[in-house]
């Protein structure tokens, strides 16, 4: 993992409106933290593994040059965290699939098309911006070993 609990907690002491963070469990901390970088370790990192075998996304080669975990990287994980702290208590509702809105005589609930587990929070998502690949990646893997 890149993260600690300790880092998060540095991180969100000088963070406006973070006391979901501060006021959690540290298990639930720690799950936060794992779910979060789970997630962001699947998203399209710019460059390519420094090598074959490394699971994690970083070291990474773009351009020639070795990419070390980046800070916002980091910064964005910690978002996601407390992105998840704060819609845990939210209840996740079964919708079957091609279904779009719900009614219940005089209520109804509305759903998007597309699931929210792969969506980002917006301050993960700006500070991860600048690391991820946009478009398609036509790249050969075996030119990328050689490079």
């Amino acid at each position: 993992m890149y993260t600690d609990i300790d880092d998060a907690n540095e991180y969100f002491a000088s963070r406006l409106n973070s006391e979901v963070w501060s006021e959690a469990e540290n298990q639930d901390k720690i799950s936060a933290l794992t779910m979060a970088e789970n997630k962001v370790n699947k998203l399209p990192f710019i460059g390519a593994k420094l090598s074959g075998t490394q699971t994690e996304p970083f070291p990474r080669v773009y351009k020639g040059q070795v990419l070390r975990f980046p800070d916002d990287v980091k910064k964005g994980i910690y978002e996601e965290a407390l992105y998840l702290l704060l819609n845990s208590q939210k209840e996740d509702v079964d919708v079957p699939e091609g279904v779009q809105s719900l009614s219940l005589g005089s209520a109804s609930v509305s759903f998007s098309d597309i699931k929210n587990t792969a969506k980002l929070s917006k301050l993960s998502e700006e500070f991860l911006s600048g690391w991820l690949r946009r478009g398609f990646d036509i790249e050969s893997e075996k030119f990328r070993e050689v490079y």
